[in-house]
């Protein structure tokens, strides 16, 4: 009895620490990987599209799509305005889909509207391989910013402070010229 409890015990404190050792913090290399976006193109951060360029990206499931509209309006003001180089810097939407219980028609609608508004590819994680990856928060949305590097240079879950967005436009500025 001791020993299986021992042993239950050491898994869990396993489990634990390897879940804890997953997430990605401020300074950590992003691991990398592929999702197709709604028409089933592939797409990975190693990507021509986003290979040397700094990214930002918008991790949400389809119930808090618009939980950091005003992030990405003031990055999309700054890059407007020039203040962002645009051949420096890419947005890019990832939707948790396994947590809606929207239809697969609804959501690739809602991702489509998302799509015209925002100019961005919007890529589709149908079992959290991004947020099991990066240990990301389900239900909510994550905003992670990448250097050239892949290096995370910031990283919020859930909505993201009015006082941080001119803070995430100063990195995007001092990460796409470094």
């Amino acid at each position: 009895m001791k020993k299986t409890f021992l042993a239950v015990l050491m898994i869990l404190l396993w489990t634990v620490a390897s879940a804890a050792a997953a997430e990605l913090k401020v300074g950590d290399s992003a691991a990398g990987f592929k999702l197709n976006d709604p028409k089933g193109v592939e797409y990975a951060l190693d990507s021509p599209q986003y290979k040397g360029k700094v990214v930002v990206v918008f991790y949400a499931d389809p119930g808090s799509k618009d939980l950091n509209n005003d992030l990405q309006n003031a990055l999309k003001a700054a890059r407007e305005a020039g203040k962002i180089d645009k051949k420096n810097y890419e947005g890019l939407g990832v939707v948790n889909v396994k947590d809606s219980i929207l239809p697969n028609f609804l959501l690739r609608s809602i991702i489509k509207s998302k799509q015209e508004e925002t100019k961005a590819v919007i890529l589709i994680d149908p079992d959290y391989a991004v947020l099991n990856l990066w240990g990301l928060t389900s239900k909510t949305s994550n905003i992670i910013m990448l250097d050239k590097q892949r290096t995370c240079r910031y990283i919020y879950k859930g909505k993201v402070p009015a006082a941080d967005i001119a803070k995430v436009i100063a990195l995007v500025q001092e990460y796409q010229v470094k």
